[in-house]
């Protein structure tokens, strides 16, 4: 019989792995459960998560750090093992290894979302390369991928915001299908039913707004990650995104298209998830070798971000935010030029240089902003795009230094509807 154990998430030293030792975990025998939450959609006030590792010692030490937490906790050793409890018990969210005897952690999670799509899915792994990352994206679409060793608030709150993403997914299943169901019925009542119409559909967009602020949530913890590689760059992307966004605005682009300037800023990095940490983390400057290794960085971006739905239309602003306005052959990857250029890319590349040249680097320190606008007006209409450049130089005489702040508090609907 598979293991039955109830765990909470706690914060780990986020420093190398270390060895933890302990003796194998006892089956306990449990009568049968019905299952919970997966067919039908609906939230239920007791959650669980299920741990499929072939080790041991990494389910007992998951065991330990949320035993204190309201959740109930089911453990595999195998993936047999735990299509029988997903069956039995009904878990909300499922927490993988990669690399288990019989059957890959991507292809286990594939198959999960092919059985029971409702399912929360994450993958916990110490083996995070691109490749792995990829394919936990594409075959599995998983809500979040977390390295061992982790940290242990930060699980225990990932674990969190996935039980609420299921939940909300679950809560807007169900308001959708109320509200098919009232629609079929307006059709035989009065005016006076049309006002309970729009009360639903207030609830509906409510709960879509909240799915949104999700999938923010996602990505910001996706760039916040990348960022976190190199202690010099801690909040780059989030800070570019934010200079993008208020740059944008200043050019007084649509809304649609300052929402996509955003996440585009905050995503603009995620290649670098393929790029060794050697040359993410070099206290010097590059050599040839290592720049065209980091060159690779928008591609690989644009790569993983393609299978995304709702990012589709970031990937062509990740790919090409490198791409210098003049074309020439200092930009990358594909040397476009001008209006070829998608224009979130053209004011990220603004935003990008601006928040780098204002920060702390191993090489050198922050330059101060009359250095920024110097090199702003020198390389305008050859790396930069004139107009982009006009309206971050509008903002600075308007603000002043204020605009370069590291701290922002920064909520994009809010900023838009502003």
């Amino acid at each position: 019989m598979p293991c039955f154990l109830t765990v909470r998430w706690s914060r780990a030293d986020t420093g190398s792995m270390r060895g933890i030792w302990i003796a194998p975990v006892p089956t306990i025998n449990l009568a049968p459960r019905k299952a919970r939450g997966i067919v039908e959609g609906v939230p239920v006030q007791n959650h669980t998560v299920l741990f499929v590792d072939d080790e041991v010692n990494i389910l007992k030490a998951l065991q330990r750090l949320l035993r204190n937490e309201p959740i109930d906790v089911l453990t595999a050793s195998n993936p047999s093992e735990a299509f029988e409890l997903i069956e039995r018990a009904g878990p909300q969210v499922i927490v993988t290894d990669q690399r288990m005897p019989e059957m890959s952690g991507v292809d286990f999670l594939a198959s999960v979302r092919d059985r029971h799509n409702d399912v929360v899915r994450m993958m916990l792994t110490g083996y995070t390369d691109m490749t792995i990352a990829v394919e936990a994206i594409n075959k599995g679409e998983i809500y979040r991928l977390i390295t061992k060793p982790w940290n242990d608030e930060e699980l225990k709150a990932t674990l969190r915001q996935a039980f609420d993403h299921y939940d909300l997914k679950a809560e807007i299943k169900r308001l959708n299908s109320v509200t098919r169901e009232q629609n079929f019925k307006l059709q035989d009542m009065n005016k006076n039913l049309e006002e309970k119409v729009r009360e639903r559909t207030k609830q509906l967009d409510g709960k879509n707004t909240e799915l949104r602020t999700a999938y923010i949530q996602t990505i910001r913890a996706l760039a916040e990650a990348i960022d976190a590689k190199d202690a010099y760059t801690r909040g780059h992307s989030e800070r570019v995104a934010v200079y993008a966004s208020r740059i944008a605005r200043e050019m007084s682009l649509r809304t649609e298209l300052i929402e996509r300037v955003y996440f585009a800023g905050l995503l603009h990095d995620v290649g670098k998830i393929g790029i060794p940490d050697a040359i993410i983390t070099k206290p010097d400057r590059l050599n040839e070798e290592e720049y065209k290794e980091i060159m690779r960085h928008p591609e690989i971006g644009a790569k993983i971000l393609e299978p995304v739905e709702f990012l589709r239309s970031v990937v062509p602003c990740v790919r090409h935010h490198h791409e210098w306005y003049d074309g020439c052959s200092a930009g990358y990857p594909d040397r476009l030029a001008g209006d070829q250029i998608p224009l979130p890319s053209r004011v990220i590349v603004v935003a990008d240089t601006v928040e780098a040249m204002t920060s702390d680097r191993p090489y050198r320190k922050a330059l101060p902003i009359d250095v920024v606008v110097k090199e702003l007006h020198k390389y305008s209409g050859t790396q930069f795009d004139p107009v982009v450049v006009d309206a971050f130089l509008k903002l600075l005489e308007e603000e002043g230094e204020s605009f370069i702040s590291k701290d922002q508090k920064f909520d994009i609907y809010a900023f838009i509807e502003g």
